[in-house]
C-alpha cells in the first residue's frame, strides 16, 4: 500500500501476506500483535545495533495526518541507548529506512549523513 492509498486516520494496523498495512480494530491489532514476526531487519554493526520493526501502532501524532508511521528503524549504541530513530508508513519504506542505518553507523554515526 503507497501513502496515497491511506484515506483516512487509523490507529491499528496489521500486513498482509504481501506486507501491505491493513487498518483493523484494537481488539485484532492486540491479538495478531503477539503472533506476528514484527522484526523487518535487525544486525550488530560496529558495536550498534540497527533494528527495523513493524510496530502496527500509529506512531504520528500529527492528529489532521492520514498517513500512519508505522514501522520504527532504531539504532542502538553499546550501552543500549538509542542514538537514532526514525518511522515509516509502508514496508518498502523501512526497508529503505534501515538501508539509510545501516550506512549511516558504517559512516561513523555522522550527523550530516543522515539527509
Amino acid at each position: 500500500m503507497s501513502v496515497e492509498q491511506f484515506p483516512k486516520r487509523f490507529e491499528y494496523y496489521w500486513l498482509d501476506e504481501n506486507k501491505r498495512a491493513i487498518p483493523c480494530s484494537r481488539d485484532t491489532w492486540s491479538e495478531l500483535f503477539d503472533r506476528e514476526n514484527r522484526s523487518l531487519a535487525d544486525e550488530d554493526i560496529e558495536g550498534k545495533r540497527v533494528s527495523t520493526v513493524f510496530l502496527g501502532l500509529n506512531h504520528n501524532h500529527d492528529i489532521k495526518s492520514t498517513i500512519p508511521l508505522i514501522f520504527e528503524t532504531m539504532v542502538f549504541n553499546e550501552n543500549h541507548s538509542d542514538i537514532y530513530m526514525d518511522r515509516y508508513s509502508t514496508w518498502e519504506e523501512a526497508e529503505e529506512g534501515h538501508k539509510k542505518a545501516v550506512e549511516w553507523v558504517k559512516a561513523g554515526c555522522i550527523e550530516d549523513d543522515l539527509d
